[in-house]
C-alpha cells in the first residue's frame, strides 16, 4: 500500500473523528467545496470543561445575499441535548426572529440537529438561544456548531458555511482538582530521564488557571531530583522536570506535591543496573 494512500486514509479517519465530536477540523473539511450562505456567530466563544448553566447565543446573518430556505445547526456531542419542550430544563432552544421575515422559525429538533425555516433578506439576522447548556468535559481548541444552509428548490442541497463563518466555542480545562504525572516505567541507574507533571481538572484536562509550586521526592534515598518549580500561566499547567536520576536498583517511585496540597505518585519504576 503506497504512503499517499495511507496518509489519505489517516486523514479521513481524523476528519471522521472530528465529525463525531463536533471539533474544528470538520470546518476545514467543509470549506473544501462550495459553501452555504451567510455567517453564524456564537457568544461566548470560550467555556470551561464540564461547566453548567451556560447561556449561548448563536446569531445567523445573511451577510452576502438573502436566504429563503432552511438552515440546520448540529450541536456537538458531549454538550447538553437540545430540546424545546421545557423552558426550565437544560438545553432549551428558542428562536428570536430579529430582522428576518415572519416565516423564520425553529421548525424541528431531531437528536442534536436544529432545523430552522429561514427567510432572511440581505444583511438581516435571527438568533438561536441555547439555555442552561453543559459544556463538553473534553477540552479542545474548537467545538463547531456545524451550520449548513439550503435555498428553496427541489434540487438544492445543504452546504456548510465556510470555515471562518461557522460558530466555534473553545473549551478549556476547569479549576485544578489534582496532579497528573507522566514518567518512564523502566530506568537505568545513574541515567537521567524526565518526569512531566500536570495540574489537572476533574476530567483529566490541563487545569485552567493553575498556579502552584511543585516539588519531587522519591522512594530512592540516593536519587538526584530537580528543584521545586513554580508554574506560570504560559506553562498551561504542565512542566517537564528534566534530569531525574535514580540510583538504587529495584522498584522505585516518584511523588510530586504542590503548594496547594495536591500530590500524585508515579507508577512503579523498575531501575536496572548500569552495564
Amino acid at each position: 500500500m503506497g504512503s499517499s494512500m495511507v496518509r489519505t486514509r489517516a486523514t479521513r479517519l481524523t476528519l471522521a473523528l472530528a465529525a463525531v465530536l463536533g471539533l474544528l477540523p470538520l470546518a476545514g473539511a467543509a470549506a473544501a467545496g462550495p459553501s452555504g450562505q451567510g455567517r453564524m456567530a456564537v457568544v461566548p466563544t470560550s467555556l470551561s470543561a464540564g461547566s453548567t448553566g451556560n447561556e449561548l447565543t448563536l446569531t445567523y446573518t445573511a451577510d452576502r445575499a438573502a436566504l429563503s430556505g432552511q438552515t440546520i445547526v448540529d450541536v456537538p456531542r458531549g454538550w447538553t441535548q437540545p430540546q424545546r419542550n421545557d423552558p426550565a430544563a437544560p438545553g432549551y432552544v428558542e428562536l428570536k426572529r430579529g430582522t428576518c421575515g415572519p416565516a423564520t422559525r425553529l421548525a424541528s429538533i431531531s437528536g442534536r440537529r436544529l432545523t430552522i425555516a429561514t427567510a432572511c433578506r440581505h444583511r438581516r439576522s435571527y438568533q438561536l438561544l441555547y439555555h442552561k447548556a453543559t459544556a463538553s468535559t473534553i477540552a479542545a481548541d474548537g467545538y463547531i456548531f456545524l451550520t449548513q444552509t439550503r435555498p428553496s428548490g427541489r434540487k438544492a442541497k445543504f452546504r456548510p458555511l465556510g470555515r471562518r463563518r461557522q460558530p466555534v466555542v473553545k473549551v478549556r480545562g476547569g479549576p485544578v482538582a489534582g496532579l497528573g504525572m507522566t514518567v518512564t516505567s523502566i530506568a537505568t541507574a545513574g541515567v537521567a530521564f524526565t518526569a512531566t507533571v500536570r495540574g489537572v481538572d476533574p476530567y483529566g484536562n490541563n487545569a485552567f488557571p493553575y498556579a502552584g509550586a511543585v516539588r519531587l521526592t522519591s522512594t530512592d534515598p540516593r536519587a538526584s531530583l530537580p528543584g521545586p518549580y513554580a508554574y506560570v500561566s504560559t506553562d498551561a499547567a504542565q512542566h517537564a522536570f528534566t534530569g531525574v536520576i535514580l540510583r538504587t536498583v529495584g522498584t522505585q517511585r516518584i511523588t510530586a506535591t504542590d503548594s496547594n496540597g495536591f500530590s500524585v505518585q508515579s507508577p512503579p519504576i523498575t531501575v536496572s543496573a548500569s552495564s
